[in-house]
């Protein structure tokens, strides 16, 4: 992101260095351990930002940092380096104690130069500490003072990434109905794809790396026992062959996890079981049935190899399922049976492993589903005895949907991996906007300090099922195709990882972000229409997410719900009689709110009253901003108008359906015709500016006029006439 933001200085930093010849002649030193990857990458931040202000600037190596120095400088280090803190304090400088893993400190002195300090405790706390160091310098220039320290809320902060590796070993779910997925597969393999990507993230403060795949080991190991198990090349779709073998595959994906390393960040894959896609193609012994001896061995030697193969493998993640529901495979209703397959299929081959590595430390991550805290604190209780070897629980922690109420109630494994000493990680899923860069800090803050028992949630990790977040391909203006998901969505990216490293982070330092990113314009118009426009949309589906809870149940970008499984289109009627509220919400349903039952809970009425007055200041707002030419800001401006839109829509649906509920026919058709207005100019909106696509459970094809019909039958099946005369 920072690359991005810099490029908006180009033409100011000609005026900065021609108007300004006490800022061009200026020279800042910058002392670092020029031998560490993640400081040097910082550093190169703060080199970025100081030049942007028009500073000549000198780049040191930390060992040459002495008194005789009387330049400004900035200096990057870590807490416990004697030498550095000695001389902060001489120069009129406290010294931090009590920094821990990731946390850091800033310093300013002025009684030489004025000198910014950075003192991380440890390498990646100097990482971010850095990164603090230029955005200041970016907001400020070198005039400010920051005397301040931080230290991570939520310890583990990761990215969950649907990844296929390859056309015959897909991602969650088998069936190729997702364009994003078929995609995505050529960019797995582009080296470039993710060191962009990491760059980013690690700008943002996640540390985790997540890549999950049906069956990931035909692209990742080859096992003597099974070699024809071994993809030859990689496939893809559309013709895509990349001619990769086993030794060049392996030799990627080192440099990815190296790479990881270089940015603070952990790297796991994870599976579902029991999947055995493309070596079940290759070995018909090899099968998915629980008591089949060849899967078991095969599966323990493709865990082992994996660790054994990628040194510089964190961890890895297991399911029990989805794989492992169905009855043909072997398998019933009971968790012990699936947890002990997992156990020794994959626990056992680390378990086994590593106690013959004791050097090599390893992650082992085993979600929910299929299982709970209780039956897999007994089934891996012999996973203790390895000490190099950690052991956590994963929480399904909100369903499919992420953007919801903030304190979400769906599992009480948290509570239970409490009582058993198990550290455990929560699974945040984001299958409601795809399209949307949704950004409203005051949600994030509340789900990070909703989340229980914070002090046993060791981590999170954030991302979909249903998309796979490549590269974009479905702007209609092609410029603005080709960058990654992650910078396409860069506000919400930076919301979470942000927030989640800090809930205390000041809403200035996003502003400050937009203004540098979007400098002709008001910053904090465009932040309060943007918090105000994405702050209405996770209302109506902590309202009506009880019984719509699955991702396939209930997709709001298009009012949609799987056609297979659900009705398609979700009426007014759908919203007043089938739905209730999410667990953990406070609201009154619909049905009780057209019964006048609410008991002190705020009341359908009241949320759609809340819905529509945000998303109408965020459009005053937005529309007071004009784009001037800036593609970028154009996409940001029209982004606050489509989920405006959207809330006022559904504002008009909430209502319409509670009228409808309590017998109000007349109030529910007038609503009605102003949802029919809305979901108009909303899906207009949306055809200007993109493609529609098809996802894993959702289609919004062939157009965005795909629902026209329904939502004008809404308010015809009310007794309206023709057409709603709209503004």
């Amino acid at each position: 992101m920072l690359k991005r933001i810099l490029a908006h200085f180009c033409a100011l930093s000609i005026t900065v260095l021609t108007n300004s010849s006490i800022a061009s002649a200026e020279t800042v030193g910058l002392f670092s351990d020029n031998s560490v990857a993640q400081i040097q990458f910082s550093a190169g931040d703060i080199k970025s930002a100081l030049e942007s202000k028009g500073y000549t600037v000198e780049m040191f190596p930390l060992s040459s940092l002495n008194a005789k120095y009387t330049k400004k400088k900035v200096v990057i280090a870590l807490s416990l380096n004697a030498e550095v803190t000695k001389l902060l304090a001489s120069e009129g400088g406290t010294i931090p104690s009590g920094l821990g893993e990731q946390a850091y400190a800033l310093r300013t002195t002025r009684r030489k130069q004025l000198s910014y300090w950075v003192l991380g405790g440890d390498i990646n706390g100097a990482m971010y500490g850095g990164f603090q160091v230029a955005e200041n310098i970016l907001f400020e220039g070198f005039s400010g003072t920051w005397n301040n320290q931080e230290a991570p809320f939520m310890l583990n902060r990761g990215m969950k990434l649907n990844m296929p590796l390859d056309k015959r070993i897909p991602t969650y779910v088998g069936g190729w109905t997702s364009n994003s997925t078929k995609k995505a597969i050529p960019h797995v393999w582009d080296i470039t794809f993710w060191k962009k990507l990491i760059d980013q993230q690690a700008r943002n403060r996640y540390n985790v790396l997540s890549v999950w795949v049906h069956h990931p080991f035909p692209a990742l190991v080859k096992l003597p026992d099974y070699p024809k198990a071994s993809l030859p090349n990689i496939e893809g779709f559309d013709g895509f062959v990349r001619e990769l073998n086993h030794e060049q595959r392996v030799s990627f994906w080192r440099e990815v996890m190296q790479y990881a390393h270089n940015r603070g960040m952990k790297f796991y894959f994870f599976n579902w079981n029991i999947y055995l896609d493309y070596a079940k193609d290759q070995y018909p012994d090899i099968a998915a049935v629980r008591t089949n001896a060849t899967t078991l061995d095969y599966m323990y030697k493709s865990m082992q190899a994996l660790i054994e193969t990628y040194p510089d493998l964190d961890g890895f993640g297991i399911s029990a399922g989805d794989g492992m529901m169905n009855e043909t495979q072997g398998f019933n209703a009971d968790s012990r049976l699936k947890t002990q397959w997992t156990w020794d299929a994959m626990g056992k081959a680390v378990s086994d492993y590593m106690a013959k590595n004791p050097s090599r430390k390893f992650n082992l991550i085993h979600r929910g589903i299929g299982s709970s805290p209780e039956i897999l604190n007994e089934k891996y209780s012999s996973l203790k005895e390895v000490k190099n070897v950690t052991l956590n629980y994963s929480h399904k922690y909100a369903q499919a949907h992420m953007y919801s109420t903030p304190t979400p109630q769906w599992t009480n494994s948290i509570q239970s991996c409490t009582k058993l000493g198990i550290k455990s990680w929560v699974t945040i899923r984001n299958d409601d906007y795809f399209y949307f860069n949704w950004g409203d800090p005051k949600f994030v803050r509340d789900y990070m300090y909703g989340i229980p028992d914070k002090e046993t949630v060791t981590g999170m990790y954030i991302g979909s099922d249903g998309y796979t977040p490549s590269r974009t391909y479905f702007y209609k203006n092609e410029a603005m195709n080709g960058q990654l998901e992650v910078e396409r969505r860069w506000y919400m990216e930076m919301l979470w990882g942000r927030i989640s490293y800090n809930p205390q982070i000041s809403d200035d330092v996003f502003k400050n972000l937009l203004d540098v990113r979007y400098p002709a314009i008001s910053s904090d118009n465009l932040f309060q229409a943007w918090s105000l426009a994405s702050r209405s949309l996770p209302k109506v589906t902590e309202l009506i997410m009880g019984k719509w809870s699955l991702d396939f149940h209930w997709y709001p970008e298009g009012c949609w719900s799987d056609p297979e499984r659900g009705t398609g289109f979700r009426t007014i009627d759908g919203f007043a009689n089938e739905t209730t509220v999410a667990k953990g919400s406070n609201l009154c349903d619909i049905t009780a709110s057209a019964a006048g039952k609410c008991d002190g809970k705020k009341s359908s009425y009241e949320v759609a009253d809340e819905m529509q007055a945000d998303s109408e200041k965020a459009l005053t707002l937005i529309n007071s901003i004009k784009e001037n030419g800036d593609a970028d800001l154009d996409i940001a401006i029209n982004n606050v108008k489509q989920m405006a839109s959207l809330g006022i829509y559904y504002a008009h649906k909430i209502r319409g359906a509670t009228y409808k509920k309590s017998g109000q026919t007349d109030l529910a058709r007038e609503e009605m015709a102003e949802a029919y207005c809305w979901w108009i100019k909303y899906t207009r909106l949306m055809e200007e500016t993109y493609y529609g696509d098809s996802f894993r459970n959702h289609s919004i094809m062939p157009d965005w006029k795909y629902a026209d019909a329904s939502a004008l039958k809404e308010y015809t099946d009310l007794g309206g006439a023709g057409v709603p005369g709209c503004k």
